[in-house]
């Protein structure tokens, strides 16, 4: 993950060490200014691992971060999300924009350890109050290779969440569910278990 400012925008990430986040130290680690989270074995991690922010709850905000992907895994950027300590340290529940080799999955909407996923990439669908799930419409997937630089953009305002690669949208999310929905939460990054 790199950051640089733009107007309006904040670096999350000081491009030298892990200041202000908070993972576990045997998987995450900073080499030549980018943050590396590394599964040492499939059998390594019983459980998917998070990076996680600790400047602050966030609520409406724009998020831009550049990633790639590494062997047979996927990755996501995780939000609004809250810490799971009964599970194990550094796993939390919340949406995610996801980061995974297969296209349809790369950029969805999806809640890791809750409701999963909602809009594959190409979909934008909406949770109505009771839980259903519609899709509101469909278009081309965007088209990427993870294990390649791209820049993934995560906007949340208020209940409608979007996600884009490279600046074109993959899927947006309407989220009516007011038992299930949240609108703040942590921001993390995670590192899958398995491959």
């Amino acid at each position: 993950v790199s950051a640089s400012a733009e107007d309006g925008f904040v670096p999350l990430f000081n491009g030298k060490d892990l200041a202000g986040w908070d993972g576990d130290p045997k998987l995450w680690k900073v080499v030549d200014g980018e943050v590396v989270g590394t599964n040492p074995a499939p059998d390594a991690m019983a459980n998917n691992s998070f990076l996680i922010w600790r400047g602050g709850v966030l609520k409406d905000f724009e998020l831009r971060a550049t990633v790639r992907v590494e062997g047979d895994n996927n990755s996501g950027v995780q939000y609004r999300s809250r810490e799971l300590p009964e599970v194990a340290p550094w796993v939390i529940t919340g949406y995610q924009c996801d980061i995974h080799p297969a296209i349809e999955h790369t950029g969805m909407t999806y809640e890791e350890k809750g409701r999963g996923i909602f809009g594959l990439n190409g979909k934008n669908v909406m949770l109505d109050p009771d839980g259903a799930l519609w899709q509101l419409s469909e278009h081309e997937p965007v088209k990427v290779d993870v294990s390649q630089w791209n820049e993934y953009t995560v906007i949340a305002k208020g209940n409608h969440l979007i996600h884009k690669i490279n600046g074109q949208i993959t899927s947006e999310l309407i989220d009516y569910d007011e038992k299930k929905r949240a609108l703040e939460g942590l921001l993390a990054i995670q590192l899958h278990r398995g491959n």
